[in-house]
This record gives C-alpha cells, sequence and structure tokens, in this order.
C-alpha cells in the first residue's frame, strides 16, 4: 500500500512541480525510491508547541515542519517560526515575539516518537537544532554525508514535508544545479524553490546527504550588525560550511558570538563613484552604539568600510550584508579583525584602518531568564540590550525587569500593570532582576497581602500601580 502511495505522490509531483522535475529524464521511479527509501530513514517529523506574544498577550502556537537526524543525538529543522520572532527587532513591545518552543517532539520513519532538547536557532539559514533526551540518543539513524563537487547542472533529490496524515510524510523531486554563485559567498541554486523549502535535505543519486536547502545568507531583524533581509535567493548551503554549522550550534552558553555594535547598509559603487572614490562595494555606518568595540576604534557614522581582514568587501546591496554580517559572529567575542574605511569630509577624503577587538553579542530576549508569577498573572524578564535600544536609553540607565505578558483579568492587568512596563520597585523594594522578583513575589504570597504597589516605568515616565490581591 505504501509504495502504491508513493508512486501516487511522485506521478503527482511529475506533474505539478514544474521546472524542478524533468520529465524526460531517463531514469525510472524506481531509482528515485531507493533513494527516498534511505533517506527516509534519517527524516523525521518536528511537532512543536511554542508562544506568541502580542501587546502583552499570548497565543499559543503549534506546528510540524520538517527534521533530519545528522548524528546520533542531533536533529536539525525548519527554524522559520523561531528565527526572526526570536530575534533583537522583534523585542520591541508591540511587535510580535514567538518564544522558544515549549515542547518540541520528533517523529521518526517508523512512527516512534522521541522528545527534543531546544538548542537554537541558527540567523543566517533558519536552520534550527535540538538534542534527543540522554536516554534516547542512538536511536534514529543519522543521514550519512558525501563529499561532492556540485556543478552546474549536477542531478540532485530534495524532499519536502507533506499534510499531516499523508502517507509517505515527504514528497521528493528531481531537481538540477541552476547556478554557481562565487559572490557574496560560495552558494548553489536550484531552480525555483522558495523559503518553503527550508531545511529540506538534498541528495545525490547514492541516497547520500550533499547539503540542504537554505537561504543564501539571512540577517536577523535588528539593525544593530544584522540589518533587514531584502529576499535573499534560496539553494543549497556548500556542505563546508553546513558541517562547521553543525560544529557549532547555535547555543547561546556555547559559543559567544562576536558584536562590532554599529547600524549600517550597503554600499553602491556608483553612490561612491558620486563622491569620488572607487570600490567595488562595502558597509556604509549610519549610526554607532555607546561604548561598543566600533566606538571604542574610532569609527564614525558617515564612514565607508571597505576592507575586512585585508579582503575588500564586496557588498552593493542589502541582501548582501549578511556576509559581512556573518563574519563578525563568526570571529567571536574576543577575537580580532581589521577594517578600512574611506571617511569622507568636505573637500578631501581620508582613508584608514584599524584593529578592532570584538565584545560578545548581547543575549537576545529569548535567552534572558525569565520568571511567572500565576498569582498576578505576570510573565516577566531581565532586562537586555533591545530593552534599552528600543526605548532610546543608554544601557544600564535604568535598572528593572521587562513585563513580558500580562494576562486579562488577572490582579496585575485590573491594576494597571501591563506588558511593556518596567518594574523598578514592588512596596519600596528594589527590583533588579527575576529572581529578585521571585523572591519578592514569594513573600507577598506568604503574607497574603491585600495590596500591593508596583513601581514601574514606561515612556520616560515613572507610574506607581496599586493592584489589589484576592487570595483564597
Amino acid at each position: 500500500m505504501i509504495n502504491k502511495l508513493f508512486t501516487i505522490a511522485l506521478s503527482c509531483i511529475l506533474i505539478l512541480s514544474g521546472c524542478l522535475v524533468f520529465a524526460n529524464d531517463s531514469e525510472s521511479i524506481t531509482d528515485i525510491k531507493q533513494v527516498y527509501d534511505k533517506i527516509n530513514k534519517s527524516l523525521v517529523v518536528v511537532e512543536y508547541v511554542a508562544e506568541m506574544n502580542f501587546m502583552g498577550q499570548s497565543e499559543r502556537m503549534e506546528g510540524r515542519v520538517l527534521g533530519l537526524a545528522v548524528g546520533e543525538n542531533l536533529i536539525i529543522f525548519d527554524g522559520s517560526p523561531f528565527g526572526h520572532g526570536a530575534g533583537f527587532g522583534a523585542s520591541m513591545f508591540g511587535a510580535p515575539r514567538v518564544d522558544k518552543p515549549t515542547s518540541l517532539k520528533i517523529k521518526d520513519y517508523k512512527g516512534d516518537t522521541y522528545e527534543l532538547d531546544y538548542i537554537g536557532v541558527d540567523d543566517y539559514t533558519s536552520i534550527a537544532f535540538g538534542r534527543l533526551k540522554e536516554f534516547d540518543v542512538g536511536k534514529v539513524i543519522p543521514a550519512e554525508f558525501v563529499d561532492t563537487d556540485l556543478k552546474l547542472g549536477t542531478s540532485i533529490y530534495i524532499f519536502w514535508l507533506l499534510p499531516k496524515n499523508y502517507e509517505p510524510r515527504f514528497q521528493v523531486a528531481k531537481s538540477v544545479i541552476t547556478n554557481v554563485l562565487s559572490k557574496p559567498e560560495e552558494f548553489y541554486l536550484t531552480g525555483e524553490i522558495n523559503q518553503d523549502f527550508i531545511m529540506s535535505p538534498v541528495i545525490m543519486r547514492n541516497g547520500k546527504l550533499a547539503g540542504v536547502v537554505s537561504l543564501a545568507g539571512q540577517a536577523s531583524s535588528s539593525p544593530f550588525d544584522y540589518g533587514t533581509v531584502f529576499g535573499p535567493p534560496v539553494g543549497i548551503m556548500p556542505l563546508e560550511k553546513f558541517k562547521n554549522l553543525l560544529a557549532h550550534p547555535p547555543a547561546p552558553d556555547e559559543f559567544k558570538r562576536g558584536w562590532l555594535g554599529v547600524s549600517m547598509q550597503a554600499l553602491d559603487p556608483d553612490v561612491a563613484s558620486m563622491l569620488g572614490f572607487e570600490v567595488s562595494g562595502g558597509i556604509i555606518v549610519t549610526d554607532i552604539l555607546k561604548n561598543t568595540p566600533a566606538e571604542k576604534a574610532g569609527i564614525r557614522t558617515g564612514d565607508f568600510i571597505v576592507e575586512f581582514d585585508g579582503k575588500p568587501i564586496e557588498v552593493t546591496e542589502q541582501a548582501g550584508l549578511s556576509v559581512f554580517q556573518k563574519k563578525i559572529s563568526d570571529a567571536g567575542a574576543g577575537g580580532t579583525i581589521n577594517l578600512k574605511y574611506i571617511r569622507p569630509g568636505g573637500d578631501k577624503i581620508d582613508t584608514g584602518h584599524v584593529t578592532i577587538v570584538l565584545t560578545q553579542r548581547p543575549i537576545s530576549p529569548n535567552d534572558a531568564p525569565r520568571y511567572e508569577d500565576k498569582n498576578y498573572d505576570l510573565t516577566v524578564r531581565d532586562l537586555v540590550f533591545a530593552d534599552f535600544n528600543n526605548r532610546d536609553l543608554d544601557e544600564g540607565e535604568i535598572q528593572g525587569i521587562v513585563v513580558e505578558k500580562s494576562e486579562s483579568g488577572g490582579w496585575a492587568y485590573v491594576g494597571g500593570v501591563g506588558g511593556g512596563h518596567i518594574i523598578m520597585k514592588i512596596n519600596d523594594q528594589e527590583v533588579k532582576s527575576v529572581k529578585d522578583f521571585e523572591t519578592i513575589m514569594k513573600e507577598i504570597e506568604a503574607n497574603k497581602e491585600s495590596e500591593t504597589v508596583f513601581m514601574v516605568w514606561r515612556r520616560h515616565k515613572t507610574q506607581f500601580k496599586h493592584v489589589k490581591t484576592h487570595w483564597e
């Protein structure tokens, strides 16, 4: 029955997939099925539960995405639901933000289900990482890698997930390499595929993994070192880069990513020519944060950065910014980089070189410690860099914790404590962290106090909120 369904599904692909499938190819369905059967043992369905927060309210999210076993305990999967939502730009109050998944489960080709511990999602590829629980290590079959020289016209197979309750679980289509990019970085294009194919395994005829479908470099939504995305192409990540990503999963505590502390845009060579100098591309510094590596090194707003470690920066469009951004990130906290800049000024143009020691990329809101108080229906977290940046404050200018969620009808909500407020004091006790908050709230619960006074900060004003309690 399964073989019959597979044949039907494959026939549909030949009709519907357009340029992805070449109907005049001499390869038989039996050959394709052999490739399918081999990689199918390493493919998993990842089911997740998460919360999307918006304007201090939350909504439960459930979904399923394609996953792939790449080690005895390591699973990678499509992290698009958690990528941008979990990034810096979405931390601004009033913008949707997706929390880390609260539940992650995978189902293998036999129908067996296992739980995963969430590691994180890579900002540049939207590939997410999870680990099997210790007692389940070795129970899934990892894909085999093959070092292959992908060239224009090389035949490949691409797999993607079918809707729930379909059997087989995946579709497969034959495609070819349609372009090999060398700039702004090495990347392989595969025809008309879009972001719906992210994390789709790319398989050779021998059934071994040649790579996965990803974006050709994507920046998260923060303007500081991580500019806005402008439609990067979708294709195949080179295997060497893919292996490096697997060796350094995006776990905040495992690798301290480098940070420069600038806002930037791409340098159009025509714009540079109008200003009196010729370059193949570069970075325009549009803003610099205080006390950052860039400011300390003497970089100024309006500088044109044209070389990175002695090599020209050939970035001419916004979509190429991620190549530069990722170099900064991969250099790591404490890493040293060398930049050449051009500084227009009146009738003359100055040039210079700076050596910069990078600091650690600021922690994102999703990685900040948080705490939920069920009595007051409040979820709070520690302040992070994005909170100061989004509120136009110097880092450390105020102390407190951020209200991420205030449930409608809860004691805090009724008393006027809402999402986006920064709690500075409770009953005249200072609150500098979620640990302080937890301690104070437990004391209040133990004493069954009839009223709680919250000193909060919002929109550059301090307010006092009197919250009535109703203990049972």
